[in-house]
């Protein structure tokens, strides 16, 4: 997993000579930010789930706050913008919409009366009344899938780390038999 990750990260002399990046290069091409391990790994495919639940704004709220955190935590920035782009535009409506049936639940509201008296003119003044379920959902939300998504992470290491464990045991097992 690791070879893959580091073949489809691109090249630190690249990002270096960046235009854009030129002003960054102290700070953003840190080598912690780019180190391939378990613990950097699997805390930013969690920081990566959690921000996705951010509601979708026009904005790049989602890499503008990546960033920060990733640099800010030292984490790992590949995956954790690979990981934040669970959240797209094909995600976005069962996302909102989950998101705002969570926080209208732990709120005790009711949305119903709401949706079913909103039109197309009234939509946008009537918009105040979900901000605080979309809001509160997509915490809840964000912090249930970050906290799978670590324990998910770690076991998907572990299994690889076990199944090299023993792929390399095989090998060496077999060239000790070719041998003896």
């Amino acid at each position: 997993m690791r070879r893959w990750l580091k073949r489809i990260t691109p090249d630190r002399s690249l990002l270096e000579k960046h235009w854009c990046l030129k002003h960054f290069t102290a700070v953003l091409l840190d080598r912690q930010c780019w180190t391939f391990n378990r613990s950097s790994v699997t805390r930013s495919f969690s920081l990566g789930l959690f921000i996705a639940f951010i509601p979708p704004t026009p904005l790049p709220v989602h890499l503008v706050t990546c960033t920060l955190l990733g640099i800010c935590f030292r984490l790992n920035l590949p995956v954790l913008f690979a990981t934040v782009f669970v959240s797209n535009p094909f995600t976005w409506l069962p996302q909102v919409a989950g998101s705002l049936w969570v926080g209208a639940k732990l709120l005790g509201l009711d949305l119903m009366p709401f949706l079913h008296a909103v039109s197309h003119r009234t939509f946008w003044a009537e918009l105040s009344v979900l901000w605080a379920p979309l809001l509160l959902g997509a915490l809840v939300l964000g912090l249930i899938a970050a906290a799978c998504g670590y324990v998910l992470a770690q076991a998907v290491w572990r299994a690889r780390v076990v199944y090299q464990l023993r792929r390399r045991r095989a090998r060496s097992g077999n060239r000790g038999a070719a041998l003896g």
